[in-house]
């Protein structure tokens, strides 16, 4: 069964996206377009300076990025952070490096360094994908700056492979607004493009000449652009002051070279859904 961070891919908000995951209190790294860690808390504050939160769950999603196959993938949840400062969510470490408080506590722009495990993807995860070959997991070097005002928040993540695993680059663009209904249920929706460079999309979505003799696919060469847009909704209910359960309703839809692909032209799909449910404990 594909893990969820194969899901590149999956940045349909902020998610992700991963692989990390984004809960609209304790959103992945690789998405900071939503808050990425929460306000520094002194102990006058009667707050701790550590915010830890476990949990798992399961989502429902493609096989590969671009498939019309579906696969259930369990999936464990780690969000930890430390002040103001030092964050892991999934995958990803970073480090809010610089943060500028404006005129209103709500008015908040941060900037900082990001590292991330990235899963790749295995040609047993699929039968379109048999005669494709493996493309390895690796690491990825990366930066965020996010800016958030009252309900809204804006950003720009990046990422370069520097593992040798696909050597590409990939920027993702996302916009939020998050509400509550309530002490105990909050809601969040964002909306995101990706765009990614000729060696990413020529690694994942390209067909080489022994490829397509192995798979029975047209050859094809992949270019970079705009890769995909998505939208994506999350809810997030509070069982207890310790327990809480959240949901998330996803969709992708891919474009330019990468829908275009013979592995999502021919074999597979450009509207890609999700959707998932996990139960977490905050320490």
């Amino acid at each position: 069964m594909k893990e969820f961070y194969s899901l590149t891919v999956l940045r349909t908000f902020a998610i992700a996206a991963g692989i990390v995951l984004a809960l609209p209190a304790a959103t992945l790294a690789q998405q900071p377009a939503a808050k990425s860690a929460a306000a520094p808390q002194s102990p006058a504050d009667g707050k701790k300076d550590w915010d830890i939160r476990l949990g798992a769950g399961a989502f429902f999603q493609p096989d590969y990025e671009g498939s019309d196959d579906y696969e259930v993938a369990p999936l464990p949840l780690v969000s930890i952070s430390y002040k103001d400062l030092v964050f892991l969510r999934g995958p990803s470490l970073g480090v809010n490096a610089f943060t500028w408080q404006g005129p209103r506590p709500t008015d908040k722009l941060q900037v900082g360094p990001l590292i991330r495990y990235q899963m790749g993807r295995d040609q047993d995860d699929s039968d379109d994908l048999r005669g494709m070959g493996n493309i390895d997991s690796g690491a990825e070097l990366g930066l965020f700056l996010n800016y958030s005002t009252g309900p809204w928040s804006a950003g720009v993540t990046v990422f370069q492979d520097v593992s040798g695993a696909h050597d590409g680059l990939t920027a993702k663009f996302a916009g939020g607004y998050r509400h509550s209904f309530g002490p105990k249920l909050r809601a969040r929706a964002e909306l995101s493009t990706t765009w990614a460079n000729d060696d990413y999309t020529e690694t994942f979505f390209g067909v080489s000449a022994l490829q397509a003799q192995r798979s029975g696919m047209r050859r094809y060469q992949a270019e970079g652009g705009v890769k995909d847009v998505g939208l994506t909704f999350d809810l997030d209910y509070s069982l207890t002051e310790h327990w809480g359960l959240t949901g998330r309703l996803g969709y992708k839809r891919l474009l330019g070279d990468a829908a275009d692909s013979p592995l999502v032209e021919d074999r597979g799909s450009p509207d890609q859904l999700m959707t998932g449910l996990f139960l977490s404990y905050k320490f």
